[in-house]
């Protein structure tokens, strides 16, 4: 990435959390316009998108368990982005830093794990959207 556009993503960062902060009781709000899950309504199954919105909503409320519980991948695609955006700050000052794995491995694991995840629960209620 070139230094421009390294200076850019630091600066909008920061600008995009203060904006949903700022209007997080408006996009929390937004939940309203949202009808449920087809494949859910169809099925009796959930999909690995159940749960994305309530997930979403706690962690606008400051409720990290909880957006956990509905929805890991929510929290998970957040610290992915708070660790590229370390990164890249680093990387701005001369100091390049690795925070996410380069390893393919590390990335399939990551994936099998969310992958049966959404498999289990649909057959493990303890696991299934708060």
């Amino acid at each position: 990435m070139s230094k421009r556009a390294r200076i850019i993503f630091a600066a909008v960062m920061p600008c995009a959390a203060a904006a949903v902060f700022i209007f997080r009781d408006y996009i929390i709000g937004l939940e309203r316009y949202f009808k449920g899950c087809s494949f859910y309504s169809a099925t009796g199954y959930l999909c690995p998108g159940c749960g994305n919105t309530r997930s979403v909503n706690a962690l606008l409320h400051g409720h990290i368990l909880t957006s956990v519980r509905n929805n890991p991948l929510i929290p998970f695609l957040l610290l992915m982005l708070l660790f590229v955006y370390t990164e890249n700050l680093f990387a701005l000052f001369g100091r390049n830093i690795k925070l996410l794995p380069s390893n393919i491995r590390y990335w399939v694991i990551i994936s099998c794990f969310f992958a049966a995840f959404y498999i289990l629960r649909n057959f493990l209620p303890a696991l299934g959207p708060v």
